[in-house]
Order: C-alpha cells, then structure tokens, then sequence
C-alpha cells in the first residue's frame, strides 16, 4: 500500500525533465522509469547497451549508451538532464571488492564531476541501503558476498553531501519483489540492516518520486521501509518530518 495523495496540496510539485535515470534497465531503476512516465515526465536511460535497453523499456524513453565506469561515455546522458536518479550497482553475486569500487564509488564520483562540468542545476537522487553505518548480521554478510559494498555506499554517501550538488539520499531496507498491502515508513533513526526491514521495489520506487516532487527532501539522507502501520500516512505527513542534513548527524 502506497501512502495517500491526501493532504500533499500546495506541497507536491511537477517534476522537470528530462530525469536521467542510471540503472533503468532493472529492479528499482526501472519501476523508477514506470512511475515517471505515468506521471508524463520525460526519462532518459544511461545503458551499457542501447539495445537492450530499447527492449526493457518503453519507446518513450530517451536511451543514451554509456557507462558509469567509462567516464567519457557520460557526458551526452548529463548535458541537459533536469534530474539524476542514480539506482546502479552491481548485480552480481559474489562481487570483487574492484567492481564495487569502479561501479558503487567511482560511478558515482564519476556522474557527479561531469554533471558539475555540464552545468547541472538539478537535483542528484541516490540509492543506498540501511545498514551502511552499522554493522549487524545481515550487512557482515552482504559485505562479505558484494566486496564491502556498504562500505563503498557510506563513502559515496559522503561524496554527495560534500559535492555541492543539490542532492536527496535514499536508503532502501532490503529490497523484495513484494509489493504487497504494506504502509510506507520514512525515518532518520541510522537502522541496522535487517531482514525484517524491507520494502518492495515498487514502493521504493514511489518514495524516489515523491521525493523528487518534495522541496522538504533536498539535501536530506532517510531511510525508506515498510512500517508495522496499518495504514499509509499520506507523502506529505512523511516527507515534513525529514529534517536536513548536517556533520553532526550523519553518522
């Protein structure tokens, strides 16, 4: 269950696109590109491979064929983008601790220095997980299988905030093709990762719009998850109580 449009007057807004999507073609980055073209805004795809991605998704995407790992590839998917959802990360299990810098660190540095090279006036949303901060059970393990890949998230977390970049920080429970009757929780309270904290790609999804609707979710870092609630607060309720970020509460 998603939360209610109820109460979000004069606080939603339209988004300006186009809204460069990087990691359209799969999980979250891709329900990301569906809930913005309901909406009517224009998506732009970063793909290793155009033609697939041109498969994957719907012909109303812009595809542009490149790389987060090949820097020199990203200038045409950045001139121009109104937005940068950045949901890439690799998908392959075990991973080197190498392809989770190049991919996860370096990407992400990487997208960041050329949109300030093009000129980029926009917001830079980022997908992240709970967990990056402190350690429980669950993230020793992921670590362990995806090459310290929370470790690299933190690090790149920190890279945002100090770009300069108008930026909002998401970090998702963990992530399950469930997208059952479940309410949404927003919080700032640095949860251990745990498997009893998850959420559904497709509700994930919906907190990246949201947010990029939400003037209150700029230069914010929150977790998204499912909530013991019954039922959904509306977005408007959830986003208001995000408070900025600053040294002394990013852990």
């Amino acid at each position: 269950m998603t939360p209610s449009p109820n109460g979000t007057e004069g606080v939603a807004r339209s988004i300006d696109g186009p809204v460069l999507v990087i990691g359209a073609t799969r999980g979250t980055g891709k329900a990301i590109v569906v809930r913005l073209l309901r909406d009517g805004v224009a998506v732009r795809a970063l793909a290793r491979n155009a033609m697939a991605a041109r498969t994957a998704l719907s012909p109303s995407v812009e595809i542009v064929e490149g790389d987060v790992t090949k820097v020199e590839t990203l200038h045409a998917a950045l001139t121009g983008a109104a937005h940068v959802i950045f949901t890439a990360g690799v998908t392959k299990r075990p991973a080197s601790e190498r392809s989770i810098i190049a991919v996860e660190y370096h990407g992400v540095m990487s997208t960041l220095a050329i949109a300030k090279a093009t000129g980029f006036a926009g917001r830079f949303l980022y997908m992240t997980a709970i967990g990056v901060t402190r350690h429980s059970i669950e993230s020793i393990g992921l670590n362990l299988i995806k090459g310290n890949t929370l470790k690299w998230r933190r690090r790149a977390e920190e890279e945002i905030r100090r770009s300069g970049v108008n930026y909002t920080i998401v970090r998702c429970g963990v992530l399950t093709s469930d997208d059952g009757n479940h309410a949404v929780e927003l919080s700032q309270h640095d949860h251990r990762m745990s498997l009893f904290r998850r959420i559904g790609r497709d509700a994930a999804a919906e907190v990246f719009v949201e947010a990029l609707r939400r003037s209150a979710a700029q230069r914010t870092t929150f977790e998204a998850s499912w909530s013991n609630r019954k039922e959904s607060e509306p977005w408007d309720v959830l986003f208001r109580r995000l408070r900025p970020d600053s040294s002394a509460t990013i852990m």
